[in-house]
């Protein structure tokens, strides 16, 4: 277990909280670097009442897809989210004096600039580095995080950590809509940050990390360490590993939970489904994990009330081919469901009629047309009373 410190930032995307990233910090290659951001991170207070000499409440001014994520400027993007002249071009270290943030004018941008350390390779995402004004040594408290390699950075920026929990977090904000400068179009705020121990908590918003079931993997297929792309089996474990978990926490009724394990069992389906050509018996054990997905998928949507996204999954089912009557049937009635919440009796009894045709042996499914020939009868009558009601109290003039 490594005995580097860590820290953590909390992030929000407008009014969401989207979860936390944990860094570990290389005290030991880059002491100078980590201390300044561990008293970033930590400080409650600032050197003057008008220097957010903090991380917290600062927020992400650039996003560059498949490069990396900066944040950091303490003067210019931890208050009102706005763009202007200045916005990425100040920042100030713990080493700056006080003297010298006393005497600052609008011209004075970054202090407290310190010399670089441990330059090394970015050769991999997740690494947490220096921003710089573009010379050696002019580092303060702008930081970026990598999201892939990045050789042209080599030995050109202070290298002191990397992301040990909240990959996903960083997939998010790396996602958002920025503009043609990467300034991103929602706030992407660190709402707070401090130090972190194994053991404390690790809150995601728009994902689940829970274990259960043997789900150790990232979010994201690319951001698992040591795993092997081309092994189709033990893809196709991984992926079915994800949606067993999902289906624990489903029967936990953690509806919402489950949703996102089936959504990323999903994403790894995509990612590592092959070619009939290349491995036909892979290639169908994943099409068949797909068609699962989609009607657990189907189902859980039904109970968190997204009763569109319930439809569309349980489509994409029925558009498969060589799809058994049986599974057919359950897509059938799940969407059949969903059409009846939104109260589209016709779409619904259309579904529940198809249905019976698969499984004719469902009485729950003759229940169903049932109560819709009754609301659509109820609907029929309703728009005779009211045709009858505008007719008679229709005048000539």
């Amino acid at each position: 277990m490594s005995l580097n410190p860590k820290t953590f930032f909390d992030i929000s995307i407008g009014d969401s909280p989207i979860g936390r990233i944990v860094f570990e910090l290389y005290e030991k290659e880059a002491p100078k670097t980590v201390d300044n951001f561990v008293i970033l991170c930590t400080a409650a207070d600032s050197y003057l009442e008008d220097t957010p000499l903090k991380f917290r409440n600062n927020y992400f001014h650039r996003v560059v897809k498949n490069f990396a994520i900066q944040a950091g400027d303490v003067f210019h993007c931890s208050d009102k989210y706005e763009k202007n002249d200045n916005t990425g071009k100040g920042g100030c270290s713990i080493y700056a004096s006080t003297e010298d943030l006393i005497k600052r004018d609008a011209e004075s941008l970054c202090f407290g600039d310190f010399e670089d350390e441990n330059l090394k390779n970015f050769d991999k995402p997740f690494l947490l580095a220096m921003a710089n004004k573009g010379e050696p040594n002019t580092n303060s408290s702008q930081f970026f995080i990598t999201t892939s390699p990045a050789p042209h950075l080599n030995g050109k920026h202070t290298l002191f950590g990397r992301v040990v929990h909240g990959k996903s977090v960083v997939r998010t904000i790396e996602r958002c809509s920025v503009d043609s400068d990467g300034f991103p179009e929602s706030c992407i705020r660190i709402v707070s940050s401090g130090k972190w121990s194994e053991g404390d908590p690790l809150p995601l918003h728009n994902a689940s990390n829970d274990t259960i079931g043997g789900d150790i993997y990232e979010e994201y297929p690319d951001d698992n360490e040591n795993f092997d792309e081309d092994n189709f089996t033990l893809a196709f474990k991984v992926a079915n590993t994800i949606k067993e978990s999902g289906t624990l926490l489903y029967k936990k009724k953690d509806f919402q939970n489950a949703y996102y394990k089936y959504i990323k069992s999903l994403r790894y389906v995509n990612e590592f489904i092959p070619e009939e050509s290349v491995d036909k018996a892979n290639s169908i054990n994943f099409i068949n994990l797909k068609s699962k997905l989609y009607l657990n998928l189907s189902l859980v949507l039904y109970y968190l009330q997204n009763y569109d996204e319930s439809i569309k999954y349980a489509t994409y089912l029925l558009e498969m081919e060589n799809i058994p009557d049986a599974d057919q049937a359950k897509a059938l009635y799940r969407r059949g469901n969903s059409y009846s919440a939104k109260r589209k009796w016709e779409e619904a009894l259309k579904d529940y009629k198809s249905c019976q045709e698969k499984n004719d042996q469902d009485k729950v499914v003759v229940e169903k047309i049932e109560g819709v020939e009754k609301e659509l009868e109820k609907k029929k009558e309703k728009a005779k009373q009211t045709m009858s009601k505008f007719f008679t109290e229709s005048t000539e003039e």
